[in-house]
């Protein structure tokens, strides 16, 4: 009983596809459709990225429209392939119940194993009413300048 065991967990390792721990698939790769019940948020404060043994991870600081907004993530944006800009939009889950529209800090992390590292030069974060930038190539904040449009949700990327 204990071989099968060891033979089915690693069999199970051998089939899933190698991404450090609590990393998520690099969006673009992804078939999976925006979720079409999570809202941009309402700005953008900071935008920081990092590069750790292959792993791009990118932390933002935002506002949400109300509190009690989950699920925060990045979803990507669409855009020229070439120009080595990858833009997100932040985007959370409402509250079932929003008893008062009072603008929330929030803060998300988001960690990428499989990030095309060498194509990768600028990450660009947008909200409803800003965008913020960083240059991973320059390690600093930047400006804006895709032209990356949102993806509707429900759309395939």
């Amino acid at each position: 009983m204990h071989r099968f065991l060891i033979a089915s967990i690693a069999m199970a390792m051998l089939t899933t596809p190698l991404l450090a721990a609590g990393a998520d698939p690099w969006p673009w790769k992804s078939k999976a459709p925006v979720d079409p019940a999570l809202a941009t948020l309402s700005h953008v404060d900071n935008v920081t990225a990092a590069i750790d043994d292959s792993l791009l991870t990118i932390s933002v600081k935002a506002v949400a429209p109300a509190p009690g907004y989950s699920e925060l993530t990045l979803t990507p944006r669409l855009g020229d392939p070439d120009d080595r800009i990858f833009a997100f939009d932040a985007r959370g889950r409402a509250p079932q119940e929003i008893t008062s529209q009072v603008l929330t800090p929030v803060s998300l992390a988001m960690s990428y194993a499989d990030a095309p590292l060498s194509n990768l030069d600028r990450i660009e974060v947008y909200a409803n009413d800003n965008c913020m930038a960083y240059s991973v190539k320059d390690k600093k904040p930047t400006g804006c300048v895709s032209k990356a449009m949102p993806q509707k949700p429900g759309a395939l990327p």
